[in-house]
Formats: C-alpha cells, structure tokens, sequence
C-alpha cells in the first residue's frame, strides 16, 4: 500500500485505526473508474479510521499529483458500521 508509511506516521501523533473493509463488509468494493482514478486494478478497500478529518486532510491530500489517495466516506450508516471510532459514541 503506498499511502502506509504517511499513515504510520500519522499514527505517531493521532489515533489511527486501519484495517481491511472485508473484514467488516465482504461486498464492499470500487467501480471501474474510481479504481483508475486510484492508479490500481486491486478493489481491496482499506479503512483508515480517524477522529478528526481534518488531521488526515492535512497529513494526506485526498488527490495529489492528479492520483486519488483515498475517498471520504460520508454516509452516516457506513460510518457507523465502519469507523470504531464512530462506534465508540
């Protein structure tokens, strides 16, 4: 995973869980074009779960040098079913 050594270091200063989506939801997966937008062919999703947002925004750009680091995820069910941090509230 290329973003892992920027999230590792991310974790040194905030809490950061990250883990495969298909441990938690095994249909979860990306279409044809967001998967080019990521520069992959591999659908596996990881989640990088965080308190804040913005701490992850700054750390990491979500689109860099034209390439998509990651995709926000905004619905409320899949947060709650997804974020541990979420879940913690």
């Amino acid at each position: 995973m290329r973003l892992k050594p920027r999230i590792l270091a991310l974790a040194k200063t905030v809490p950061v869980k990250m883990f495969a989506a298909g441990d938690v939801v095994p249909a979860l997966g990306f279409t044809r074009a967001e998967l080019a937008e990521c520069d992959t062919d591999n659908g596996q999703a990881i989640i990088v779960a965080i308190q804040d947002f913005a701490d992850l925004a700054q750390a990491i750009p979500e689109v860099e040098d034209d390439l998509r680091n990651y995709f926000q995820i905004t619905n409320e069910r899949a947060i709650a079913r997804l974020d541990p941090f979420a879940q913690q509230q």
